[in-house]
């Protein structure tokens, strides 16, 4: 039940601790009626018909990515994993010693094959890239503006803003991954880089709020306003 995640993208987990606020808090009596007031909000239904409608639903129908669709991104792209993008089996072990960290040729391609295991197991953190990536344009030219490290970072801002997820965390891979299933163009940095330009618009809502957001104790009036509608937006 745990894993449960409302459309909106508050988990089921998160929303149990937010009823328990309410309680504490004194807006809601019980922890039943403060579920009630949660699921209403979320889905129009109460606490008990929307988990068995989320249960029903379990098979990831709720989230913008799916298990099989990370297993597809994966066999499409070999030196995708976790971390980025990672290195063939074709250098010669000088090479990982030097730009892998690792003691040897065998030890980095072990732990690369683990981490394209993890990311196929990164279904929450995929799901919260493509709730930000929903709000980034995509541009058919190919433009070094905005880079894969740079803009998993942005995701986690924006979810620990959304407070939607208890873990806000993603992982550049996933991002990555995310990024090709939401159909931006993707092309990785340099052959030794794990990270990618994603061919995205530097004007899209959530990039300015982003911007706007860095250097909110010097905005003008105008940009506060321009602030505030992007956050709505974006959904804020």
């Amino acid at each position: 039940m745990q894993n449960l995640v409302f459309p909106s993208g508050l988990s089921v987990q998160r929303a149990k601790k937010r009823a328990k606020e309410l309680v504490k808090s004194e807006q809601a009596k019980t922890q039943t009626d403060a579920l009630d007031v949660i699921s209403f909000k979320e889905v129009n239904k109460p606490w008990a018909l929307a988990m068995a409608q989320l249960q029903q639903n379990s098979d990831s129908s709720n989230y913008l990515i799916t298990f099989s669709d990370i297993e597809r991104i994966v066999e499409q792209e070999p030196l995708l994993d976790y971390n980025g993008f990672g290195h063939s089996d074709s250098y010669h072990e000088s090479f990982y010693k030097r730009y892998t960290f690792q003691d040897s040729k065998a030890e980095y391609l072990q732990n690369f094959k683990k981490n394209r295991e993890s990311l196929k197991k990164a279904l929450d953190e995929c799901q919260r890239c493509c709730m930000y990536l929903q709000h980034l344009k995509k541009i058919k030219a190919i433009r070094y503006n905005l880079g894969s490290y740079t803009l998993k970072h942005s995701v986690e801002y924006y979810h620990r803003q959304l407070n939607h997820f208890d873990d806000a965390y993603v992982s550049n891979g996933a991002f990555i991954c995310a990024a090709l299933h939401m159909g931006f163009k993707v092309i990785r940095k340099n052959d030794i880089s794990p990270n990618a330009w994603i061919c995205a618009s530097i004007q899209s809502d959530i990039v300015m709020w982003g911007r706007l957001l860095d250097k909110q104790t010097s905005l003008q009036p105008k940009e506060l306003k321009l602030l505030a509608e992007l956050k709505k937006k974006i959904g804020l």
